[in-house]
């Protein structure tokens, strides 16, 4: 386990192998009861034993630090060998397009254009 930091008396980590899944963190207080967040939307995947109150309050801490969270589980991935997002490519060896960035054109071959020209 690698802790990512520590807040308000509980320890945020990531487990070994972990990498492989998206992004998401582990927090517990004691070490018996611990609770497991996807970041990107941030939301709860197991509880194991926290009180209802305390993990909605958790809830709320990992949205506010899901910046930070999702920046370090990144870091961690990256000597596990996995690409941020936004370095990974689709089938056809294309990044996606950021936010607010315009996707490339397509570009169509002089043989596909000729095709779609209307006969007269």
């Amino acid at each position: 386990m690698l802790t990512l930091m520590r807040r308000g008396g509980f320890r945020f980590y990531v487990k070994s192998g972990s990498a492989q899944e998206k992004p998401h963190i582990f927090v517990t207080r004691d070490g018996d009861t611990w609770a497991k967040f996807t970041l990107k939307p941030v939301s709860v995947v197991i509880n194991s034993g926290l009180a209802r109150n305390e993990l909605t309050r958790l809830q709320g801490v990992v949205a506010d630090l899901e910046p930070q969270l999702l920046q370090l589980w990144w870091e961690y991935a990256s000597t596990q060998g996995v690409k941020p997002e936004a370095e990974k490519s689709d089938k056809h060896g294309h990044k996606p397009a950021t936010a607010g960035e315009t996707p490339p054109a397509r570009v169509e071959s002089s043989s596909e254009a000729a095709a779609l020209e209307p006969v007269v």
